[in-house]
């Protein structure tokens, strides 16, 4: 026990040193149920730098016109325990509305036209805020949804209290590759029910995108609801091959462990063979 504390709050430390603070307080808070008095002043210094983050990327998304996002952050900031300007809070509050609405109309309305102006709208509105573009989001030559597609995206607008529905529509968003309607409609979908297979989901989602903390946070949360989940563990294992190897190494081993006999188990042993190769060299 007391060598896995070590290792939560040494792989912390490294992460925070990183930039990632996210992932980093999730590890410190993993230690705390070992041992909190250890972690716990920690874990307080840690929250209220993550929160200081937060406020100034939700700064940030409002300057960009998303005031969506920009709420969300300054709600994860209070919850973080650092008090928010009030006024600010309420004028998001507002505007959010506002865009919410502009935006339902347009990505919960299954036609062509309307879903390729959606679509254009947050490309024009995520490239304000920084995050990554990637080959498929400039490919503006596909004018009509597959009918394939819009008879699951037809099915899951009649029916939006139900969960297979609503996962298979953002699941196919992505085979289709509308990356960020799968991302809002596997959020939606989370919101009915927090399953292994919608987190796994939002996992690969961030990862397409560049979100290599959001991903991990989300494979993270995979396994916990199913520790049995081989495919988030091997993405874990990729992700912190990148970050920490020996972080990498330990889910790696556990995607091998579920099942050895499976292709993902094959590709995991690869990876942990590379590293070691690196290792020595």
């Amino acid at each position: 026990m007391p060598r896995m504390h070590e290792f939560l709050i040494k792989t912390a430390i490294m992460l925070k040193e990183k930039g990632f603070l996210r992932l980093s307080m999730w590890f410190l808070e993993k230690a705390k149920r070992i041992d909190g008095e250890e972690v716990e002043k920690l874990l307080e210094e840690q929250k209220h730098e993550y929160a200081s983050y937060l406020e100034k990327k939700a700064r940030e998304y409002e300057k960009a016109g998303d005031y969506t996002e920009a709420l969300i952050l300054l709600e994860r900031v209070k919850d973080l325990g650092k008090e928010v300007d009030e006024n600010w809070e309420e004028d998001l509050r507002i505007k959010s509305r506002k865009q919410k609405e502009f935006e339902t109309k347009l990505l919960m309305n299954p036609s062509s036209m309307g879903f390729q102006f959606a679509r254009q709208y947050r490309k024009w509105l995520f490239s304000l805020t920084g995050t990554p573009r990637h080959s498929f989001e400039d490919d503006s030559s596909r004018k009509v949804i597959p009918p394939e597609l819009l008879t699951i995206w037809k099915d899951a607008y009649k029916n939006p209290d139900d969960y297979e529905k609503q996962y298979k529509l953002a699941l196919n968003f992505s085979i289709y590759g509308y990356i960020w309607e799968a991302i809002l409609q596997a959020e939606k979908t989370e919101e009915l029910q927090k399953t292994a297979e919608v987190e796994f989901l939002l996992g690969i989602l961030f990862m397409d995108i560049g979100e290599k903390e959001k991903a991990a946070e989300k494979f993270i949360c995979a396994i916990e609801i199913d520790p049995s989940y081989q495919e988030a563990y091997f993405y874990l294992g990729k992700l912190f091959s990148e970050i920490d190897t020996e972080t990498a190494i330990q889910y790696l081993r556990k995607c091998i462990e579920v099942d050895p006999t499976t292709d993902i188990a094959e590709s995991a042993i690869e990876i942990l063979g590379g590293i070691r190769d690196e290792i020595e060299v």
